[in-house]
């Protein structure tokens, strides 16, 4: 499959992305001893949290980024800026099908194809 130079696809499945969200944290468990002010503890950090909002056209694709959360591999995410990541776990997909009459937003898919709102989160490998 050839990929357009525009737009968000994560390994080959067409994603119309309209939040991108990155969630970095530090491991910081807080002690509070009885007679004493709070003791904060750091053991190291965790590793970046994608979580991307977007539409999904069609079953085809839909399922496919179903199969995703099922191989434990690392997938490359391209944006319109280039390549993202290579190495992405997708660790969760949620979606809501929108309810429609006539897609437009892909005109290579027949217009009563299905419309998904869909939540993915994805582990930086």
């Amino acid at each position: 499959m050839t990929l357009s130079t525009s737009g968000w696809w994560l390994d080959g499945i067409r994603l119309f992305v309209s939040e991108s969200k990155i969630e970095n944290g530090q491991i910081v468990p807080r002690l509070q001893p009885l007679g004493g002010a709070t003791i904060l503890q750091t053991f190291g950090y965790e590793s970046e949290v994608k979580n991307l909002s977007a539409i999904v056209v069609g079953d085809v694709d839909m399922a496919a980024l179903n199969l995703l959360i099922t191989t434990g591999s690392g997938y490359v995410l391209d944006s319109p800026e280039g390549v993202v990541g290579s190495d992405y776990i997708v660790k969760n997909v949620t979606a809501s099908r929108i309810h429609t009459i006539c897609q437009t937003i892909r005109p290579d898919l027949d217009s009563e194809s299905p419309v998904y709102q869909v939540e993915i989160q994805l582990y930086d490998d």
